[in-house]
């Protein structure tokens, strides 16, 4: 039976809770990530941070002048890319905003001990792709996806058939 920690990916791309969006955003451009999970001081998982809840609060901020379908817009300088002046100060507001103000809070996770199919079960039930790992502390020590699920499931038929 494969465990969620020998299947996991380890160091993570985190986030602080404290952290601008224009900061997170810039972390997810250069690691090539779309979220990941936020982190308090004692590092224990306390939410997950997703390209989604960043263009959400950009449409709050600037509704449908948001002319810019990636997050790419909140790292770059404005004015370059739109004219409109208002529309930039809004930009520049949502860069502003704190992690932890737009963080999914409602952290689903599973222990490294808990098994890579009660880890598929849980990313089915709640339809994510990723799911944090952490120890019986609450802290993280990885992320499974669901590609490494199907990497473990390919690794292990092919051993039955060999």
């Amino acid at each position: 039976m494969t465990l969620a920690r020998e299947i996991m990916t380890s160091p993570v791309v985190t986030f602080d809770e404290s952290m601008t969006l224009r900061e997170a955003t810039v972390i997810m451009a250069n690691k090539k990530v779309s979220g990941g999970p936020v982190l308090d001081r004692e590092g224990r998982l306390i939410g997950i941070l997703s390209e989604r809840d960043i263009l959400e609060e950009a449409m709050r901020k600037v509704g449908l002048e948001m002319a810019c379908p990636s997050l790419s817009f909140i790292s770059l300088p404005y004015e370059r890319i739109i004219r409109n002046e208002e529309v930039c100060r809004q930009f520049d507001e949502v860069g502003d905003v704190e992690v932890g103000a737009v963080m999914n809070d409602e952290v689903i996770a599973v222990k490294g001990d808990d098994t890579a199919e009660k880890a598929l079960e849980t990313m089915m039930r709640f339809d994510i792709n990723r799911l944090p790992v952490v120890d019986d502390d609450g802290k993280l020590i990885g992320i499974v996806a669901r590609q490494d699920i199907m990497w473990s499931m390919c690794r292990t038929l092919q051993s039955r058939c060999t």
